[in-house]
């Protein structure tokens, strides 16, 4: 049966000569793997880390994998693929949904926020504090944000709190750095990533929202792209 499907594209790996495997997180089916036959003649050089595409598949009912005829970009995107940084934020990005979403599951509020994060990351260069402000709305959309339970918190609390209080019992992480990780949830983006957040409080905040991920989800890995966001932030 013949499908015209909206995706944003998380990774891609040779399958042949000339065809691709492509992973992407659909609009309506969440995430999915398909095989695209000749792509790497047709439209492979479309096929970069975030891009948002059309795309029509075939999919017989004795089969799982879903085969791709035509992809279109459905968000044209002129800086991403050309800008190191911009690339390199992209791939972050990619990899991280990779990890965090289960295949089989629709997403379409996570296809929503990444549809529009796309927009942004192409248009925008306010980038130095976007991959703080990126892990908070992603906890969001993952059900693992943390409660703010005080103002101007000092302790992460990995059972899910941010607070002022170390607990009795469990695993946690505490600086006077940690009021940027309220900052990122509770403030308005564009405020937020105008901020001038001191270089080492960034990474700080960077490396312990990659611990809270690995402590509230299974099958976490090391991230390989965390070096590019680390200069990136840096």
């Amino acid at each position: 049966m013949k499908t015209v499907e909206q995706g944003i594209l998380i990774q891609r790996s040779p399958f042949s000569e000339t065809s691709l495997m492509v992973t992407l997180l659909c609009k309506t089916q969440g995430l999915a793997t398909f095989l695209f036959q000749g792509g790497k003649k047709k439209k492979g050089n479309m096929l970069f880390p975030m891009a948002h595409v059309e795309f029509t598949y075939y999919k017989r009912n004795d089969s799982t994998l879903g085969k791709i005829s035509e992809v279109n970009l459905a968000t044209l995107s002129r800086n991403i693929p050309f800008d190191p940084v911009k690339s390199g934020i992209a791939f972050f990005m990619a990899e991280l949904i990779h990890q965090v979403v289960k295949p089989g599951h629709a997403e379409n509020n996570l296809f929503l926020l990444l549809e529009q994060e796309v927009r942004w990351l192409d248009e925008s260069d306010e980038l130095t504090n976007y991959p703080i402000w990126f892990l908070g709305a992603l906890s969001r959309e993952c059900g693992i944000v943390p409660s703010v339970e005080m103002e101007h918190p000092t302790v992460l609390d990995y059972a899910g709190k941010l607070t002022t209080v170390r607990p009795l019992n469990g695993d946690y992480t505490e600086g006077q750095w940690m009021h940027w990780l309220e900052t990122a949830l509770l403030e308005e983006k564009h405020v937020f990533l105008s901020m001038n957040i001191p270089k080492e409080e960034r990474l700080l905040c960077f490396d312990v929202w990659l611990r809270y991920f690995k402590s509230h989800l299974s099958g976490i890995r090391d991230v390989k792209s965390v070096g590019v966001i680390r200069e990136v932030m840096g």
